[in-house]
């Protein structure tokens, strides 16, 4: 019994042997196939893939268990083509002919099995490959990362979340490749980068498309002023109010790194020449994909660079009162990981930050994730947004409207007019940022009805800080800023030669995205023309100033103190409401307030009078509470200039 066991063996080690022997090998490989695999080797080194990978096969076809060759055939596949499916194939017959041979051959059929959605099957070879006794150690790393994205697909694929795509259709979307949307946050205008060539030829530019009433135009290169013929132009991102353009360039004469962010301004219809970031911003290492905040004030971006956690990292510049950037800070590892963080877009609330990682648990690839900025000043933990909006492919890039309600994104579906293509989508509640809406105004000389090119201010009531400051479009006089809800806001315009316009505007109740567009009519400044005071606040009954008032009353002084002959009047209104004696000492009362203010702070009084009207000078209906609200109001009137 024992004799016939160790012959049992002794014929399994046998017929082991002849069947790895049989394996064809590059070394030993004769004939039709050495010559065919050879040519193959040439083809590749020469970046002729599609050539390669004919000619590989034809070595496979004249040697079944030509193992070399199998494996350039899988390699081909998942590399150049990302044809998972035939290179999981070539991949399982390597496998089958000798799986020592290939050392991790398993992983690369995880890699395969992960990209085709076949999570028990890539996990399965995940494991098997770390069973193997020698790994480095950045690879057992990424196979247990792997592992654990096994676990989570399958777990998010039981749970999808809403999620219709539309494709944005033939005048955004061509056979090239169609990435990076960014929008304007009245969604007139699109910004994408489009993707030509292939190989070693390949180049990107800029384009636009006009938001109309029956959907997005053909986009158009943006500008010669931005987009090159030597240099690619893309990965952009535009700021709210459609005025400057941030976007990755690499390769320049005057760049400081590999790839450097750049920026350029549009005046009227037409861009300026672009111009590097400087070295504060960019460094020897990699930075690109920029996202400006809505107030201008923070640039975020992706970066490889110095102190990084690792891979691709996102991080943030902050505008100095100097007009300078600051040193850039990294977000941390509360949103960066040891791989790859990109594509960073700041929600114009200013609390909501999306970005792409593959580092954090998803898919298997990059998937999208979102982080609520959270009291102490640090970014909360990530969520990824789910499938299927995250796929085991790529989704590289995200817009979201300032009303959070539908959401951008570069994608490859079932529609796609080319391999990724730009599409919208209703994006689920759970992930929507805080509501945000917008103001656009139209700046003008209220006589002329000429577009003024004005400086515009908007404060946040509560804080007294500025929220952003402005300036109408050089040529059209319109300007335009976000505003996250929740808030009321003090919008002040001015302009030398004129009074300054105010107004203020609450978003403290508003539920649905209905933005402000207002026209804003500047009078110059002539005697008899008056303005409507409209950031002076009382309580009901009362005439002490309230904290709010401040933004206003400052106004007026800057006003008298460039004007030195200027001379005012301070009327106080209110409506027919009670008793008109009543009214008039309110009035009176109020009016003097503001008198008061102005004499406090410096004001000569020879230059200041001060005036009660009661409800004598309505400018509304008296009958209704917003005719009312209208009459109550505090006025400057020009006496002598």
């Amino acid at each position: 019994m024992i004799i016939r066991s160790i012959l049992l063996l002794l014929f399994v080690y046998n017929f082991s042997s002849c069947a790895i022997a049989q394996v064809t090998y590059k070394d030993n490989a004769k004939g039709k196939a050495k010559e065919y695999y050879e040519k193959a080797d040439f083809d590749v080194a020469y970046g002729k893939y599609e050539q390669a990978e004919e000619t590989a096969r034809m070595a496979i076809a004249d040697k079944d268990n030509f193992i070399d060759a199998w494996i350039l055939v899988g390699q081909l596949n998942a590399q150049a083509f990302k044809k998972w499916e035939k290179a999981a194939e070539a991949y399982e017959k390597v496998k089958l002919l000798n799986e020592k041979y290939m050392g991790d051959v398993n992983f690369q059929l995880g890699i395969c099995y992960i990209n085709l959605s076949k999570y028990g099957k890539a996990k399965s070879a995940f494991q098997s490959f770390l069973g193997k006794e020698k790994i480095a150690a950045e690879q057992r790393l990424l196979a247990d990362k792997m592992v654990k994205d096994c676990d989570f697909a399958e777990e998010a694929m039981k749970n999808p979340v809403p999620f219709k795509p539309i494709n944005l259709g033939e005048g955004v979307n061509t056979p090239d490749d169609e990435s990076m949307p960014s929008l304007t946050a009245d969604g007139k205008y699109l910004y994408l980068t489009r993707h030509f060539g292939s190989g070693k030829y390949q180049d990107e530019d800029i384009f636009m498309s006009l938001n109309t009433t029956v959907g997005f135009a053909a986009a158009t290169s943006i500008s010669e002023a931005i987009n090159t013929e030597r240099f690619i132009e893309g990965a952009q991102s535009v700021s709210p109010n459609g005025k400057y353009l941030f976007f990755t360039s690499a390769d320049r004469p005057d760049g400081f790194g590999r790839a450097d962010i750049y920026m350029s301004r549009k005046v009227g219809d037409l861009w300026e020449r672009a111009n590097n970031m400087g070295k504060v911003i960019n460094s020897p290492g990699y930075e690109t994909q920029p996202c400006i905040s809505a107030d201008g004030r923070s640039l975020y971006f992706s970066a490889i660079r110095a102190k990084g956690e690792g891979g691709c990292d996102i991080w943030v510049s902050n505008l100095n009162d100097d007009g300078t950037w600051s040193e850039p800070k990294n977000l941390g590892r509360s949103i960066n990981t040891q791989y790859d963080e990109m594509r960073p877009y700041i929600h114009p609330d200013g609390q909501t930050l999306y970005f792409s990682s593959r580092g954090l648990a998803g898919m298997g690839n990059f998937d999208l994730y979102m982080s609520r900025l959270q009291a102490d000043g640090n970014w909360g933990s990530p969520v990824n947004l789910g499938y299927p909006i995250n796929t085991a492919g790529d989704e590289l890039g995200i817009y979201v409207t300032a009303d959070g309600s539908t959401a951008y994104f570069a994608s490859e579906q079932e529609d796609s007019k080319g391999q990724m293509d730009i599409y919208k989508f209703e994006m689920p509640n759970a992930s929507r940022p805080s509501f945000t809406s917008y103001i656009k105004g139209n700046v003008y000389d209220a006589e002329t009805r000429e577009a003024l090119y004005a400086n515009v201010q908007v404060y946040d009531l509560a804080t007294g800080k500025l929220y952003a400051s402005l300036s109408g479009d050089k040529l059209n006089g319109v300007f335009l800023s976000t505003l996250p809800a929740g808030k009321t806001y003090a919008i002040q315009v001015q302009k030398d030669g004129y009074l300054f316009y105010s107004k203020h505007i609450s978003l403290t109740e508003m539920e649905e995205g209905i933005p402000f567009e207002i026209p804003i009519p500047l009078q110059k400044i002539k005697v008899g023309e008056k303005i409507v005071l409209n950031n002076i606040f009382f309580n009901s009954e009362e005439y002490a100033l309230r904290e709010e008032s401040t933004f206003e009353l400052n106004n007026m002084i800057k006003l008298l103190e460039k004007n030195p002959s200027l001379k005012i009047e301070i009327g106080g209104h209110t409506d027919n409401s009670g008793n008109e004696e009543s009214n008039r000492k309110l009035s009176e009362n109020r009016a003097k307030s503001v008198y008061d203010y102005l004499i406090g702070k410096g004001v000569d009084e020879t230059r200041l009078t001060y005036k009660g009207y009661a409800s004598s000078k309505s400018i509304a209906d008296n009958n209704t509470p917003e005719g009312k609200a209208k009459n109550r109001r505090t006025e400057l009137t020009v006496v002598a200039i």
